[in-house]
């Protein structure tokens, strides 16, 4: 076996057991007082915080771990924005559970973030491990996903960002997507990760149900979505 794969302990498996997640954007953190069903929130920095609300989302996130009482990710920014360690700087709290990172393409930005976490943490004193969800939503991000699903051990799973990537694909289609999503699948499978996370969901509530139960025929096992009254149907079809 090459020396270059990462050896993943059984425990890493519980890092991101959850089936469904709840996405807010970070300046408005006080919007997920209440989760629903959803197993985690996830905390906006990026695309639904927007550039001259961050300061505040940083702000609110931060207030926001210090008293979470249910597990949390925080979306940063990508590092080519310059933003990530401010982003980070911000989270890297006692209620932080791991790190979603967008738009990833290259195994260095992986370690890079993950070098920069793991300062952080030891700096702060925090036992806990902090983990990594790596999406990809480029076709570069797809043609290195086994890499990046290997590049550190703190990479708890991996997902797909579907609106980006069709627009970089130039597809409309469906079928468009079909290579890229059992390449997502395949890669978490062959790496001891969990079967990847499903495209996010914020469309119309009889539209839920049949794109979900294809995430699960396809192999994904979780979900993120924008409305909590969407989680309960989603852990249903992935539980």
């Amino acid at each position: 076996m090459s020396s270059s794969l990462v050896t993943r302990p059984e425990s890493v498996r519980a890092g991101l057991p959850f089936t469904s997640y709840l996405y807010v954007p970070a300046f408005r953190a006080d919007a997920a007082a209440e989760r629903g069903a959803a197993g985690a929130v996830v905390l906006d920095l990026e695309h639904l915080t927007p550039d001259e609300d961050k300061a505040e989302g940083r702000r609110r996130a931060t207030a926001y771990l210090e008293a979470a009482r249910w597990p949390v990710l925080v979306r940063v920014n990508h590092p080519s924005t310059g933003l990530v360690e401010q982003d980070l700087d911000a989270i890297v709290r006692p209620g932080l559970h791991a790190v979603r990172l967008p738009k990833t393409e290259h195994p260095d930005e992986v370690r890079h973030v993950a070098r920069l976490i793991e300062e952080l943490r030891v700096e702060r004193g925090l036992v806990r491990t902090i983990g990594l969800q790596v999406m990809v939503e480029t076709a570069r991000g797809v043609e290195s996903i086994a890499a990046l699903a290997r590049a550190t051990h703190t990479v708890w799973g991996v997902g797909l960002g579907e609106g980006d990537l069709s627009a970089d694909l130039g597809t409309r289609a469906d079928e468009g997507l079909a290579l890229s999503r059992s390449s997502v699948v395949l890669a978490a499978r062959s790496a001891g990760l969990p079967a990847p996370v499903q495209v996010t969901y914020g469309g119309a509530p009889d539209g839920l149900r049949p794109s979900t139960e294809l995430g699960r025929r396809l192999g994904f096992g979780s979900r993120t979505v924008l409305d909590p009254a969407y989680a309960e149907t989603v852990n249903e079809i992935y539980g």
